[in-house]
């Protein structure tokens, strides 16, 4: 009997000390640290690019400069894109990007067509109407150019000079300056109608078997539609020309009878000499 609580003693003995030798071990042991969490992608988070979608956006970059794009796809370190110039499809590592520029909040989620990557119109810096020009044949041209109206007054200088005056081709026009295009506003197709003279002050009319002669100032005037197309630039300059198209010319100061063929010819004659066929100046 003393034998056996003798043994229960020593198996008591012998458990409790390992029980505290494992719960010292188990305060020295260190403790786990959890995982390090995976880091989060630098530049764009991803709400802000699910935010924008597809629709077009411009990646200012580190380096200062704008990526105009489409956001196809993207990772924690790499964003796909489609270059709205090009249309080629890149990555680009979304550490390089410093800001995410919305281009225009006013479109809808979804594809972009190749018209929603077009430039904004150009606007003129401001209105331009008054132009003074040189033309083709040489003379000068004053016009106007106001919304859809469009007018112009242009005189020959060298047929006056090298006849002494004798010569003098003019024109007068107005109509209507139609854009053609709303990105330049200032390219215009010019259809009008106009007068074109052409005015000899010394026209010589021979009496015939007297021998003697006489001067007297004759006009060729046509009337006719042509059309023209000219541009503005922002910084002033004009560009454009004029041709004619259709009409008929009468003769003032001579009652001699000419043919329907003739007096078409004339119009074309006093039109190529007083039309300012094209023309390059200065837009007030």
């Amino acid at each position: 009997m003393f034998t056996l609580r003798l043994l229960i003693l020593v198996v008591g003995a012998t458990l409790s000390t390992h029980a505290g030798i494992a719960t010292a071990q188990e305060s020295n042991t260190p403790a786990m640290t959890p995982p390090i969490a995976a880091m989060m992608p630098t530049g764009p988070s991803d709400l802000e690019l699910r935010a924008v979608g597809e629709r077009p956006v411009s990646l200012r970059m580190t380096d200062g400069s704008e990526l105009p794009c489409q956001i196809l796809a993207m990772d924690p370190a790499t964003l796909v894109v489609r270059l709205s110039v090009t249309a080629q499809v890149v990555s680009v590592p979304r550490a390089s990007i410093m800001q995410l520029l919305l281009r225009d909040a006013g479109r809808t989620m979804g594809a972009v067509s190749p018209a929603d990557d077009r430039e904004l119109p150009q606007q003129p810096t401001r209105s331009r109407h008054v132009g003074i020009s040189l033309s083709i044949p040489p003379g000068v041209s004053l016009d106007l150019d106001y919304g859809l109206f469009r007018a112009f007054a242009n005189i020959g200088v060298v047929l006056p000079l090298a006849t002494e005056g004798e010569i003098v081709p003019f024109s007068v026009g107005a109509g209507l300056g139609i854009p053609l295009s709303k990105r330049r506003p200032s390219l215009k197709l010019d259809v009008f109608g106009y007068l074109a003279a052409m005015t000899d002050t010394n026209n010589v009319r021979p009496y015939i078997g007297s021998g003697s002669v006489t001067s007297r100032t004759i006009a060729d005037l046509g009337f006719g539609v042509g059309i023209g197309l000219h541009h503005t630039w922002n910084n002033g300059l004009t560009l454009g020309g004029t041709v004619p198209i259709l009409g008929y010319s009468i003769r003032v100061g001579d009652s001699s009878q000419q043919s329907i063929s003739t007096r078409t010819a004339y119009f074309y004659l006093a039109s190529v000499t007083s039309l300012p066929l094209f023309f390059i100046g200065y837009r007030f």
